[in-house]
């Protein structure tokens, strides 16, 4: 019994170090949540497009900067929006996209191998 109640306790604590050693993931940045809104759909179906998209998420990074977010809160956002659009179906070209823009935000899966 006594076993049982430290095991218990053992993988309780675990279980509350890794929610904390996640990485808190920012959707959009307060204040930002329309231009954020924005983006995802500039750079989904069906009104998204490359160009679309590019431009939204160069408006969404210079509102940013402008306003002084700190930039591993910006990357964040970035991070959350690139997996939402993945999600979504933004496509590999979009995906491609922000590898170009913002490779720091991560690789989502989306793309395919080269051939060559």
């Amino acid at each position: 019994m006594r076993n049982n109640y430290y095991k218990a306790m053992t993988v309780g604590a675990i279980c509350a170090v890794s929610v904390f050693a996640l990485p808190a993931v920012a959707a959009p940045v307060p204040g930002f949540e329309a231009i954020y809104q924005a983006v995802r759909s500039n750079c989904t179906p069906p009104a998204g497009s490359p160009e679309r998209c590019e431009l939204a998420i160069n408006a969404y990074a210079r509102a940013l900067v402008e306003a002084g977010v700190e930039p591993d809160v910006a990357l964040r956002s970035f991070t959350a929006l690139r997996a939402e659009v993945a999600v979504a179906g933004g496509g590999d070209v979009i995906e491609a996209l922000f590898e170009q823009l913002l490779p720091e935000s991560g690789a989502t899966g989306e793309q395919q191998a080269s051939p060559v």
